[in-house]
C-alpha cells in the first residue's frame, strides 16, 4: 500500500569515515544511519531514497533525500530530532513535507559537484582535498576543462555500468586558483558513476604534464570506459547541490 506522506531531507556530511552512501550489511552508511533514526521516530521501516550514490570517502554540502510514511509529523519536529540523534559527521539543513510524486533521483534536473586539490601543505585539509606537491600548469588544465564543455559523452570518463542515460549535458566548468587550493566545479544533467573524480584524475595528469591533450581527446572520443585510467582520490569530491 501507498505510503501517505513524503518528506524531503537536504543534508550534509564528511565521507571520511562512511562506507558511502548506500545501505550495505555490517558497513557504515549514510542512508543507514538516516533509516535508522527515522524508523525509531515514525515506529515504522523507513526507507531513504538520494539523489544519488556518493562514494566511500566522499563528502556532501547540500545531499538531497526524501522518504514516504504512513505518519505525519511536523516538519520542524522530524529536523531537531535528527539533529539531536545522528552522530556529528552528519546535519540535516531542511525538512520538508513535499508531493508524494517527489522523488529525490528521478525528479533532480541536475548537480553540482566540487573537487578540491592542495598544493600547498595544510594538515586542516587532509581529507578533505587531494594534496598535490608537484607544480601544476594551470593553463593546461583549464584548456583541458573546455574539452569537456564540448561532449556529451564521457563514458570514457567513468565506470563500466549500464546507466539510464550515458549522454551528460556539462552545463557550467570551472576552476578557480587562490595560489594555494583549486577548487573545479562541475555542473551537469546528471553524473556518471567516477566521473567527475576521473575528470579531475585527467585533467591533473595534464597539468603535471605526464598527458597531453591529444591523448586526452582521443580518451574521450574511445568512448570506452577502460581507457579513462586515472582516477582522482575521494577525500577531495564535495557534492555541493542538487536541482529540481
Amino acid at each position: 500500500m501507498e505510503k501517505k506522506y513524503n518528506y524531503k531531507l537536504k543534508l550534509s556530511y564528511i565521507g571520511k569515515n562512511f562506507s558511502g552512501w548506500q545501505k550495505q550489511p555490517n558497513r557504515r552508511t549514510v542512508q543507514g544511519v538516516l533509516e535508522e533514526k527515522l524508523s525509531i521516530f515514525f515506529n515504522e521501516e523507513i526507507k531513504v531514497i538520494g539523489s544519488g550514490r556518493t562514494d566511500a570517502g566522499v563528502h556532501a554540502l547540500g545531499q538531497v533525500a526524501n522518504f514516504k510514511t504512513n505518519s505525519f509529523k511536523n516538519s520542524e519536529k522530524i529536523y531537531r530530532y535528527l539533529n539531536a540523534t545522528l552522530p556529528r559527521d552528519v546535519a540535516v539543513l531542511s525538512v520538508q513535507h513535499v508531493p508524494l510524486s517527489f522523488h529525490a533521483r528521478f525528479s533532480a534536473k541536475g548537480k553540482t559537484y566540487i573537487y578540491r586539490i592542495y598544493t600547498k601543505p595544510d594538515p586542516f585539509l587532509f581529507g578533505y582535498g587531494w594534496y598535490i606537491s608537484k607544480k601544476l600548469n594551470i593553463k593546461s588544465m583549464l584548456s583541458a576543462l573546455d574539452l569537456i564543455k564540448k561532449e556529451k559523452d564521457l563514458i570514457s570518463l567513468s565506470k563500466k555500468g549500464e546507466y539510464i542515460r550515458e549522454d551528460v549535458e556539462i552545463r557550467e566548468v570551472y576552476l578557480r586558483y587562490d595560489g594555494s587550493i583549486i577548487e573545479i566545479e562541475i555542473t551537469a544533467s546528471h553524473f556518471l558513476r567516477y566521473m567527475v573524480r576521473k575528470i579531475v584524475g585527467h585533467i591533473v595528469q595534464i597539468g603535471l604534464g605526464s598527458l597531453s591533450i591529444e591523448e586526452f581527446e582521443n580518451i574521450i572520443k574511445a568512448k570506452d570506459p577502460s581507457k579513462g585510467l586515472f582516477i582522482a582520490p575521494p577525500e577531495g569530491l564535495f557534492l555541493k547541490e542538487v536541482y529540481y
